[in-house]
């Protein structure tokens, strides 16, 4: 053996505390704030402002609301539950826990905290790998009402339990505002914890909500939404539509077609175009709406504009079309329902869907709400894709309380690009000073 040089032992030793001393503690210490204290977020879209701005980076405070526990779907006792008025950062309640919502496909593997999760893929399509990183979405929109209270939706007003809840003082209205039944009508209560609600009388929609509140309430149970087609009072799911139309200028009609791949042709009423389809398995609506929610991969592009508009205006409303179609769920059932009750009264038979939950392969038409639940909307309520879609948000998924803006920088024209040196020189014009350290109310 040979001999050790003198201080050989002490030098290493004194790297390695220094290692650790400067590098590994703090890289620790930051990783336990960012599980347990703070979460930074940046505003993607317009569905807050004015109160945020696309390019606003924040904060949220996680322990307010009781921080998360690694490895686990428990959460920390939190100082408080989230109030109507507070703006919340929260897990999208349309992200299914598993990749695709296929929990017997994809194995969970890991959680990469920041980062997402690692699952294993069994049945990987030829050329898919098997190793899969998912990451559900972060959405963050303002609390509007909480579980005991009820919602009114009329047009431009919101009520909650017969007050007007007006727009924050940074909310807005788009001036080319339009109507929309899915967005301006509503009327629901939220269920308390411990009430039992009964599905058979709720509307589609409200079914649809009720099964993410379940979903979201059952993280590690299989939960699903199960549509029967009633004939005359009896179960007939092996029922074949004659017929189905739509019409080409409603975009829920073309997102039911486009969404489960209908075949179909378009036809003539006078000057009346609509699409027609035939011989439709009710399966086919029932399999693909299993799950609450209807997804958007291979959705092709919709026609959501007009030739005259600019490039911009028309990837911006063909891109919003996108990726608020997985949060009609609740509008396509309604559409289907209508034409499967058409059908009915012209054949001289009661048809209707029935909807149900199957929660681990038990089938129930009655749900009891474990935990308070709330209703959230966008500070910029007509473009924004809310609890008016999507439904309730349980107080489970709510994973921190806004809290200031650190950062904020405008690019909406694309004009700076890291990869353009050139463009760094727009970058002390494009910071917005006057929101930086900007508390959020």
């Amino acid at each position: 053996m040979g001999e050790q040089k003198k201080g050989e032992g002490s030098n290493l030793g004194g790297a390695g505390r220094t290692f650790a001393k400067e590098i590994l503690v703090p890289i620790l210490l930051a990783l336990v704030v960012i599980q347990f204290v703070i979460q930074a977020f940046k505003i993607p879209s317009a569905s807050m402002e004015d109160s945020l701005l696309i390019g606003d980076f924040l904060l949220g405070l996680k322990f307010v609301y009781g921080s998360p526990i690694p490895f686990s779907h428990k959460k920390l006792p939190g100082l408080t539950d989230p109030k109507p008025g507070e703006v919340l950062i929260f897990k999208y309640p349309g992200d299914p826990e598993y990749p695709e919502g296929n929990k017997q496909r994809y194995r969970f593997l890991a959680n990469l905290f920041l980062f997402g999760n690692l699952y294993w893929d069994k049945a990987p399509a030829e050329g898919q790998r098997r190793l899969v990183w998912y990451m559900p979405k972060d959405f963050i929109k303002r609390c509007v009402a909480q579980s005991g209270e009820t919602i009114t939706v009329s047009h431009e007003k919101v009520f909650i339990d017969g007050k007007e809840s007006p727009l924050p003082r940074k909310g807005k209205h788009k001036d080319n505002r339009g109507y929309d039944p899915q967005r301006d009508t509503l009327n629901f209560r939220l269920p308390a914890p411990g009430e039992t609600l009964d599905l058979d009388t709720l509307t589609l929609k409200q079914a649809v909500w009720i099964r993410s509140l379940a979903y979201q309430e059952h993280p590690d149970q299989d939960v699903q939404l199960q549509l029967d087609l009633m004939k005359d009072s009896a179960i007939d799911n092996d029922y074949i539509l004659p017929y189905f139309n739509g019409d080409p200028e409603n975009m829920t009609h073309r997102a039911v077609y486009a969404l489960l791949n209908l075949p179909f042709e378009q036809k003539f009423q006078g000057n009346t175009v609509y699409f027609h389809s035939e011989n439709i398995p009710f399966r086919k609506f029932q399999d693909a709406a299993r799950y609450g929610f209807l997804r958007t991969n291979d959705l092709p592009a919709f026609r959501t504009y007009d030739d005259r508009d600019s490039a911009a205006v028309k990837a911006q409303r063909s891109a919003r079309r996108v990726e608020n179609n997985e949060y009609f769920l609740g509008s396509y059932l309604e559409f289907i329902n209508l034409n499967i009750i058409g059908q009915g009264e012209e054949s001289g038979h009661h048809l209707g869907i029935k909807p149900s939950l199957i929660i681990d392969g038990k089938k129930t038409t009655k749900y009891t709400v474990r935990d308070k639940c709330f209703f959230m909307m966008g500070d910029n309520r007509d473009n924004s894709s809310d609890s008016r879609y999507w439904g309730l948000l349980s107080k489970d998924f709510v994973k921190a309380k806004a809290f200031i803006i650190y950062f904020s920088f405008e690019n909406e024209d694309d004009s700076f690009k890291f990869t353009n040196p050139f463009s760094w020189l727009l970058i002390p014009q494009k910071i917005r000073w006057t929101r930086i350290g900007k508390l959020i109310d």
